[in-house]
């Protein structure tokens, strides 16, 4: 049987890429797809609105209130019939075997339909299409829950356009309402913690675009307090899991790569630093910590000046 795929495309004043976008989703080879494409309070005189409904009955289109990208996401996930899920940013643009290449290697690799999130690779392109050179981490292949925990908090994050993700995954979850910045890491990390296994494919088939205009740049002040707040609250969380102290010891870490010492310092102040690091590793981890996360911001800083 052929599963429906529902491509959610989110979209706020989204007129200048956002036909090339849904005609990427219709090119999909995939035979079994819907286009739901999400207004979110676009306040472009009609631009964003116009461009969809000139689809007619190739898309659904849904308009809301603006309430950010988290809330456009939730009401897709509640409009969508598929049976997997599928983002797409209104500036990016999907290959169009990008589907059908999941879900084939899904099938080639034997992997649980409902318990399995397949990631592809990602190029990057400017505001006219043009390729753009990143220097990308190669990873690839089957990522266990805890695997992929592990990968989100002390590796790299993952492009959330390059996900196909079960229905099901959102029967009792959504993406944050209050985070506008880090909802999709959030997210992730969130899977991975309910037991959904990953398989990272190195193909690219999404095409992410770079430009001034993303969202994330005019906010991006507001990650350190989205950030600093969720792993307050993570750390809490998994301490009553059966394997909490393991997942502890992995927060923690991520706390020295983003330089959340308040976050580390107020949680280890009432409890035993030796049941999570040894004396040597600790150091370590502090200067390693400082130097990394000032590399990190600087690596943002200069890609942020160059495709503002």
């Amino acid at each position: 049987m052929t599963p429906l795929v529902s491509i959610i495309i989110p979209v706020y004043n989204g007129s200048d890429y956002l036909r090339t976008c849904i005609n990427s989703a219709l090119a999909q080879t995939h035979p079994a797809i819907e286009v739901i494409v999400v207004n979110d309070g676009s306040t472009d005189d009609g631009k964003t609105a116009a461009i969809a409904t000139s689809y007619g009955d190739q898309i659904r289109y849904v308009e809301k209130e603006n309430g950010g990208v988290s809330s456009a996401l939730n009401r897709g996930i509640e409009e969508m019939r598929g049976e997997f899920f599928s983002w797409l940013s209104h500036d990016d643009v999907y290959a169009p075997t990008k589907i059908e290449r999941q879900l084939d290697v899904m099938r080639q690799q034997k992997l649980p339909m409902n318990q399995t999130i397949l990631v592809t690779g990602t190029s990057f392109i400017d505001e006219n299409g043009d390729p753009i050179r990143r220097v990308q981490r190669k990873v690839a292949g089957f990522y266990s829950s805890q695997d992929m925990f592990r990968h989100l908090l002390l590796s790299s994050t993952l492009n959330g356009c390059a996900l196909l993700i079960p229905r099901q995954a959102f029967d009792h979850r959504r993406f944050s309402l209050e985070d506008r910045f880090i909802q999709d890491w959030i997210c992730w990390v969130e899977l991975a913690l309910d037991g959904y296994d990953f398989y990272v494919m190195r193909e690219p088939l999404v095409y992410s675009r770079i430009h001034g205009e993303q969202q994330t740049k005019k906010i991006a002040h507001r990650a350190t307090k989205e950030s600093n707040r969720y792993l307050e609250r993570l750390l809490q969380d998994v301490e009553v899991r059966e394997n909490g102290e393991e997942l502890t010891s992995i927060i923690l870490k991520h706390t020295f790569k983003e330089n959340a010492t308040d976050v580390r310092e107020r949680y280890l102040a009432t409890r035993d630093v030796t049941r999570y690091f040894g004396p040597m590793e600790y150091r370590w981890l502090r200067w390693h910590g400082i130097l990394f996360s000032n590399l990190l911001s600087l690596y943002r800083g200069m890609t942020n000046l160059i495709y503002r």
